[in-house]
């Protein structure tokens, strides 16, 4: 069936669900389509609930920011196993060093820092368990002076790295630090001589976490970690005798236990702060202040039946714009280094923890996603920031249900996600919570200026009647 949209009249607005226009083709025509603007949203601040930690790199170190606070965070890793791999004879240790390679920094690339590596030594990780970001670090590690894997702290700057590799894929140098363990802890990483299994070589080696010990203005994002052992042994050839030296590398990687904390350490002061000024809202990642949005579905559903008669409903367009207040630097204080999320993602609250404990899209969870969008203005001469978000087919779903709550809550997520090729272009395959550190302001429901809205266009069909 051809449906056409004929707009022909303007009305006036009722209740807080304001109509924009309505028009139908006839009263025995088939097809109602009417034009809404629905402006009765809510929207608060809400501390965020932990992330669960599956992170492709690492945010390590710690940063103190004057409007945002303090966040610390550290890695906590196992290594995986060279399974069936066997020493040669007479092998003889040099030195094991840890290497440390980071793609970028937030935070004050010219400020020092020091990092610190223990075992851990109390509950060893488990590759089949999800932690929250904020699970405990004493859970893991005692942090006594014995399971210190240094003699002292590494002391650098995050743009004046130990040294640097360049790497074909990047294209690009990647920096690197070195931290060479103490002759202890060398000497108990290469007494470790069963590689029969992971599971044996945890035993001997449960893991180890890695932490910022000095600093407060940067933090690595780290893209690859390991330990290398450096060693020598000597063969034969003949009547002569000679000595050759090699390394081996113990990873950390997808095979193994991978898992980041992250301490908000003055969350609740920020938190009461920021949620003083009731015209704006804040999502902070990772894990520390989102956005929740209140919407009257059953006021929706009224409305839609007054202007449909009862009809059956398909949503066109439910178009959801949030206001980026600091899309660019323009004002932004000296040691504010966040800046707004590239992407976001609205999650129905009753599905948080089920869209990201699988990190999958399905069809059963509400997610809407959009990337952060600008415009030029040319009556300001500025831009505009902003996402835009659709929730038509979410609405639909929920109009054609016979019970629903009265209201649904969305959570505001920075996200992460993960694209691989098709026939038919790029699409998502996964999602993960940022673990990049970032800000973002916007227009709240009760901004004066520009208050949210959901601009919404939906039909009204004869040949069912929706629920009552």
């Amino acid at each position: 069936m051809i449906v056409f949209l004929l707009l022909t009249s303007l009305n006036s607005c009722k209740d807080d669900v304001s109509q924009a226009g309505s028009s139908s083709l006839s009263q025995d025509e088939e097809v109602i389509v009417c034009s809404d603007t629905l402006r009765n949203i809510i929207s608060d601040n809400i501390p965020a609930q932990p992330a669960c930690s599956t992170p492709d790199s690492f945010l390590l170190g710690e940063v103190r920011t004057t409007d945002f606070g303090t966040l610390n965070a550290v890695m906590l890793t196992q290594l995986a196993a060279p399974e069936g791999w066997v020493y040669p004879e007479a092998s003889e240790l040099d030195s094991v060093c840890l290497y440390v390679y980071y793609r970028s920094w937030f935070g004050d690339g010219n400020s020092p820092m020091a990092l610190a590596a223990y075992e851990i030594d109390r509950e060893p990780l488990s590759y089949d368990s999800v932690y929250p970001s904020n699970v405990p670090v004493s859970r893991f590690c005692s942090m006594e002076d014995s399971t210190r894997m240094m003699d002292r702290d590494a002391v650098f700057s995050p743009n004046r790295p130990t040294d640097s590799i360049y790497s074909s894929v990047a294209q690009a140098n990647i920096p690197f630090i070195r931290l060479r363990l103490s002759d202890r802890y060398a000497e108990r990483m290469f007494r470790i001589r069963d590689f029969s299994s992971q599971q044996a070589f945890d035993r001997q080696f449960p893991g180890l976490m890695l932490c910022s010990s000095y600093g407060a203005s940067a933090a690595l994002y780290v893209s690859t970690f390991c330990i290398t052992i450096h060693y020598h042994y000597t063969y034969s050839v003949g009547d002569e005798t000679k000595t050759l030296a090699d390394t081996k590398t113990f990873y950390s990687n997808k095979e193994i236990k991978q898992l980041s904390r992250y301490e908000h350490k003055n969350q609740t002061e920020v938190f009461e702060r920021l949620s003083e000024d009731t015209t704006v809202n804040y999502v902070l990642s990772p894990s520390n202040i989102y956005c929740r949005l209140t919407i009257p579905m059953q006021e929706i559903k009224r409305q839609i039946k007054e202007q449909t008669q009862n009809r059956n409903v398909y949503v066109n367009l439910a178009q959801l714009q949030l206001d980026v207040l600091n899309g660019d630097s323009k004002g932004a204080k000296e040691d504010n280094w966040m800046r707004p999320a590239e992407s976001m993602m609205l999650v129905e609250e009753s599905e948080y923890e089920k869209v990201f404990s699988s990190g999958r899209f399905t069809s059963d969870t509400a997610t809407i996603y959009s990337s952060l969008l600008s415009e030029y203005d040319t009556i300001t001469s500025a831009y505009r920031y902003y996402y835009d978000f659709d929730l038509s087919y979410h609405f639909t779903q929920m109009l054609h249900k016979d019970r629903f709550n009265d209201t649904i809550r969305m959570i505001l997520v920075p996200v992460d996600l993960e694209f691989t090729a098709s026939l038919s272009g790029n699409y998502a395959v996964s999602i993960r919570m940022k673990q990049a550190a970032s800000a973002t302001k916007i227009r709240s429901s009760r901004s004066p200026q520009t208050p949210m809205d959901i601009e919404m266009v939906y039909s009204g069909f004869t040949n069912t009647i929706i629920g009552h």
